[in-house]
């Protein structure tokens, strides 16, 4: 059994990688960097576990090795993971081993991060296509998501998925080596040799998840696919130098930026709001909720969730930015949010789920990229998610009003 929110060590072996024993044993440091560590061998699980724990593919190619090391024994570095939670341990060692072990060994690929969140403390690589191809997975693999970036009220069909991962390859032709590391701010850039070595850590060597979220939206820079894939992305345009101006006077004033574009309204019908102990609730339609809102809600970005074409009355608005809100959200299926590190399945959640009233079976899990949820079935009205962990019956409730 995987511990959730366990330090998780990922190496990923180039294709041509021949690797016995006793380098593989010498690479890593020898058996006593080893102690402590589970190892987890992920040609050895079912794919479809890897795509459910740890997804990899389309990055891995065919024949590229795939080595996990869960410091279990450790246990869990938070009491309450989540993606605004800080991981307060010193993970400098732990890069340490990491930068290490992708110097001795053929590694295309290494990162750092914790067993059920989505996000990386530390990546390294030889390449920065490659971390770029690794920030781009949720991307290609979102069913609601199009091959230009372009968010979906309802599913892709079976081509379109299809048109995007034919598209995945090519869109890690956009953008060169430079172009990809020159976007990237607030990160620790560093190179060790061929190595390239990214990281989100605090001075002390500890973790905030939420800087590692905008490492991953920076390297993908989705806002800056082609129209075409694979055609060259258009460069950076840099601001150019002011005007000089007459003969010992002051060089003439840049012109005034041009108005940016106002954003489109979301895709689906509005968010609904409710109060519950004090607290507003934010209710989300099925087309208005996905990963990316999740990610937003642990960040607490109010204005990507609450956006001006919501019917939300100002003084709520300023309560929502001053105080937080709540939220409850429909899921589609129970293999989307994880227990014990595992995805949920029906036979758990009947066993496990506890009933807080005649309508309603509740059951706290891990909700991707935001953290603790509690997941309530509504006879007759479907499954939820929300943050109101210990309040599913008050939840289920706004959702029949």
């Amino acid at each position: 059994m995987l511990s959730l929110d366990t330090l998780v060590t990922d190496l990923i072996f180039a294709g041509n990688a021949a690797l016995d024993q006793k380098t593989l044993l010498a690479g890593l440091g020898g058996e006593e960097a080893l102690t402590g560590q589970k190892l987890l061998d992920v040609d050895s699980l079912d794919p479809r576990a890897e795509m459910e724990l740890f997804p990899s593919m389309p990055f891995r190619h065919r024949n590229e090795k795939r080595l996990i090391f869960i410091a279990d024994e450790a246990g869990p570095m938070r009491a309450n993971p989540g993606p605004e939670e800080l991981v307060p341990v010193d993970l400098r060692h732990a890069k340490d081993w990491l930068v290490t072990m992708c110097t001795n060994l053929p590694v295309r690929l290494g990162r750092l991060f914790a067993m059920g969140s989505w996000g990386d403390a530390v990546l390294v690589a030889r390449s920065a296509r490659d971390l770029r191809g690794i920030a781009l997975l949720p991307w290609v693999l979102d069913p609601q998501t199009d091959v230009d970036g372009k968010k979906r009220a309802s599913q892709l069909s079976q081509k379109e998925f299809e048109t995007k991962l034919m598209a995945y390859e090519k869109r890690l032709e956009e953008l060169d080596d430079e172009e990809i590391l020159a976007g990237l701010q607030g990160v620790n850039v560093e190179r060790r040799g061929p190595l390239i070595i990214l990281d989100v850590l605090e001075a002390d060597g500890t973790w905030m998840p939420t800087r590692s979220l905008e490492m991953e939206a920076q390297l993908a820079a989705m806002e800056r696919f082609s129209i075409l894939p694979g055609a060259p992305a258009a460069k950076r345009v840099k601001p150019p130098a002011a005007a000089a101006g007459p003969a010992g006077g002051k060089p003439a004033a840049p012109p005034a930026p041009a108005a940016p574009e106002p954003p489109a309204p979301p895709k689906g019908p509005p968010l609904r709001t409710a109060e519950c102990e004090g607290k507003v609730v934010l209710i989300f339609p099925p087309e208005r909720f996905d990963l990316d809102v999740a990610a937003a809600l642990g960040k607490r970005d109010w204005d990507h969730v609450v956006t001006k074409h919501d019917a939300v009355p100002g003084a709520i608005r300023d309560r929502i930015h001053r105080d937080g809100a709540m939220w409850i959200a429909p899921l589609e299926f129970l293999s989307e949010v994880f227990i014990d590190g595992k995805p949920l399945t029906k036979a758990d959640f009947l066993r496990d789920g506890q009933m807080v009233s005649d309508a309603v079976r509740a059951l706290e899990v891990h909700f991707p990229r935001f953290g603790p949820v509690v997941l309530f079935e509504v006879t007759g009205k479907g499954r939820f998610v929300s943050s109101l962990l210990d309040r599913a019956a008050q939840a289920a409730q706004l959702v029949a009003s």
